[in-house]
């Protein structure tokens, strides 16, 4: 019997995930929110809808914490939400700024957010309102008078960059691990390699791929992550990307185009380090692979690039990958102004 492998795409699964925690909310939400939701699919992205979903349940039960009346957030009713005034808006965002559901449990945490942050999820309750008041749940949306916190956009020269000096150290690390794997593998036996170090230097080449290829390309780590080896064009160097927003088809792609030196890099991850860390069934065609066989995570390159930085740079050094991206965005612009 020929076993069909299907690797499952990095969108799919995120997508799944999503999808599930939006049922998740909404069995614990009223009716009129299901409908919102629905309402909702037209114009935003799951993400959207998911983060948003996750802001009003959170609303709603600060709602019952609040009022001893309201027994679960499946009791608050349309009516409840149209006699909110502006003071209960200023008493709500207050409650953003340290929080926590239970006082009296000590295992949880209190929780803080960033006037950016509590904006964001006012945004979310007016969606809501929104919806709900345009197809006549209420009859007034009481957030339009809801004060929301003042946020300064962020200037361009805020934003974390790896300057030329820390960038050439940084790189340092990274093509000494580089350097010493691939001698490590070019002199030792196969056979006469520890358990222990069987993985490690085929996984330098793939960290040195990766560390490469977004500061020669500026991607963004979920683009990364999404990559299969099928999408790659190797004679005429580009590789096939999803771009933020493109879509949920995987025919919605970008052509990213790779320099000589970060196509090599590639090629050397991929021609002698990749099938050595092994695919499982799922994601045979994944480019990118971590030491359990799998597509590697947004979370696992944050970790791998706040390692590789943290011996380079010392552990204050605020280096992560979207600081590659960054770096690659202004050497571009530096270029193109000279």
């Amino acid at each position: 019997m020929q076993i069909s492998y299907k690797t499952i795409e990095y969108r799919d699964k995120i997508s799944d995930q999503y999808d599930k925690k939006i049922h998740e909310l909404l069995a614990e939400l009223p009716q009129y929110c299901s409908d919102y939701e629905l309402y909702a699919r037209k114009k935003n992205s799951i993400k959207t809808r998911m983060e948003y979903l996750t802001d009003i349940s959170n609303f709603f039960r600060y709602l019952v914490s609040e009022n001893p009346r309201i027994k679960a957030p499946q009791n608050i009713t349309a009516d409840i939400l149209e006699k909110l005034n502006s003071s209960d808006w200023d008493k709500y965002l207050d409650w953003l700024s340290n929080y926590k559901f239970d006082k009296k449990d000590k295992s949880e945490k209190y929780k803080t957010n960033t006037n950016a942050s509590k904006k964001r999820k006012m945004m979310a309750i007016r969606s809501l309102y929104h919806f709900l008041y345009v197809m006549d749940y209420i009859a007034c949306n009481p957030t339009e008078k809801a004060v929301l916190p003042t946020v300064e956009n962020k200037k361009s020269s805020d934003i974390a960059i790896l300057e030329d000096k820390r960038r050439k150290l940084f790189l340092a690390e990274i093509d000494k691990k580089y350097v010493d794997a691939k001698e490590y593998l070019e002199t030792t036996p196969k056979d006469t390699q520890t358990k222990k170090d069987k993985l490690r230097p085929y996984l330098a080449l793939r960290d040195k791929a990766i560390v490469y290829l977004i500061l020669g390309t500026g991607l963004r780590v979920s683009e990364l992550c999404a990559i299969n080896c099928s999408d790659i064009s190797y004679q005429r160097r580009y590789i096939n990307v999803f771009k933020k927003g493109s879509g949920n088809s995987r025919e919605a792609t970008d052509k990213v185009y790779l320099s000589d030196e970060v196509m090599g890099i590639l090629l050397d991850y991929i021609n002698i380090a990749r099938d050595q860390i092994g695919a499982n069934e799922e994601n045979y065609d994944a480019l990118f692979l971590s030491s359990l066989h799998r597509r590697m995570t947004p979370r696992a390159i944050e970790l791998m690039v706040k390692e590789y930085a943290d011996k380079a740079l010392g552990t204050d050094n605020k280096v992560h990958p979207n600081a590659l991206r960054a770096t690659f965005e202004t050497r571009c612009t530096i270029t193109d102004e000279s």
